[in-house]
C-alpha cells in the first residue's frame, strides 16, 4: 500500500473483492415470493438469489396470462427489458408502494 497522488490511498488498496457477489440478478438462480393476476397481465414479486439490492426482490410486471406461468415456472426469469417480448414489460421498487403500483399497471392494461 502507497500513498496516492494526492494524499490518499494507492490503486492497490481498492475495496474490490473477486469473491463478491454481483449487484446484478443471475436469470437461473431465483425463487417466486408472490404472484398476482389481473385479467391481461400478472405481477412477479422475485428474489435473486445473487442479486445484492434490495435483498434481492424485484416486482415485474408481465402481459398476458399467469397460468401458463405458474404451471411451469421458468428456469430463466431475466427482470431486463428485452425485445424479445419474453421480458417484464414494467418494474417498480420491491416496496409496499410498488406492489400496489404494479397491480395498478396490471389492472389497467
Amino acid at each position: 500500500m502507497g500513498i496516492g497522488l494526492f494524499g490518499g490511498k494507492s490503486c492497490s488498496s481498492s475495496p474490490y473483492n473477486p469473491r463478491a457477489t454481483a449487484p446484478n440478478p443471475d436469470p437461473s438462480r431465483w425463487e417466486l415470493v408472490e404472484i398476482w393476476s389481473a385479467p391481461n397481465a400478472f405481477v412477479v414479486k422475485a428474489r435473486y438469489l445473487d442479486c445484492t439490492n434490495y435483498e434481492g426482490i424485484k416486482v415485474m410486471v408481465y402481459r398476458g396470462n399467469s397460468t401458463q406461468f405458474k404451471a411451469g415456472l421458468p428456469r430463466g426469469l431475466d427482470p431486463h427489458f428485452d425485445d424479445s417480448g419474453l421480458g417484464p414489460i414494467a418494474r417498480f421498487r420491491p416496496t409496499a408502494e410498488g406492489w400496489r403500483l404494479a397491480c395498478s399497471l396490471a389492472l389497467a392494461l
